[in-house]
């Protein structure tokens, strides 16, 4: 492990009707021994683990003191994806974090890990921080671990009723991995209809991948019909 000082982290694609390949917190309390154990006054400690709970190594962790400016600690997990930060004697409070980096189809990216507890905690006290690698779910700050698939309608004139427009709340969206996920796993067929968010109008937590997708119209009451629409998938950031 090593310690350092150190400052405190879409792709356009088209789907016309058929199909297009696309690449896409625990409880508060910062007191009592965690899966890690027992907790040492002015030491961060815990391990890190992938998708299916086996160890992580190679994870940045960073310790980020809440006062003192430029005084962050930073480690590494070893071979058993366990770190150990000391803290040193000031009296400040810690936050800690902890980022994966990993190449996928030619690319670097940057992985948030997702924290046992997200609670900053007292450098007298020490703390246990656990961290897992999730594809998908919601971030402890807000936002999502996955990726966004985003669409727009071309054609707002309904074919089945030229009086009636189309609406993007009844595109059907199904996303089949062509490929193995960005942790090695093979991944499932999601078929799911797109909501707002501030990235746009579609799904905005997709484990990222290369996938086909393929839309329907499907408005209540009437048989689906293949629906034109331009697609675009929103990737975490790409490593410096």
């Amino acid at each position: 492990m090593r310690l350092k000082n150190a400052l405190s982290r879409g792709l356009p694609l088209m789907l016309l009707g058929a199909s297009l390949a696309c690449s896409a917190c625990s409880d508060g309390g910062t007191s009592g021994p965690g899966p890690s154990g027992e907790r040492e006054k002015n030491v961060v400690k815990g391990k890190a683990t992938d998708t299916a709970g086996k160890p992580l190594a190679g994870v940045e962790v960073v310790a980020d003191n809440q006062v003192l400016y430029d005084s962050n600690v930073v480690g590494v997990t070893g071979a058993d994806g366990t770190y150990r930060l000391e803290l040193g004697q000031a009296a400040t409070t810690w936050n800690a974090s902890a980022r994966l980096k990993r190449d996928f189809n030619g690319r670097s990216y940057t992985f948030e890990l997702h924290p046992s507890n997200a609670t900053p905690f007292a450098g007298n006290e020490g703390a246990v921080r656990d961290f897992s690698w999730k594809l998908t779910g919601a971030k402890p700050e807000g936002g999502a671990y996955g990726s966004g698939v985003y669409f727009n309608l071309t054609d707002y004139v309904d074919p089945a009723d030229p009086d009636q427009a189309l609406q993007r709340e009844h595109v059907e969206l199904t996303l089949t991995p062509t490929g193995p996920l960005v942790d090695g796993s093979a991944g499932t067929p999601t078929t799911a209809r797109g909501s707002n968010t501030p990235d746009g109008f579609g799904l905005p937590d997709v484990a990222l991948g290369r996938y086909t997708v393929t839309g329907r119209y499907a408005p209540p009451g009437r048989p689906s019909a293949r629906s034109s629409c331009a697609c675009r998938a929103r990737r975490p950031t790409p490593s410096p």
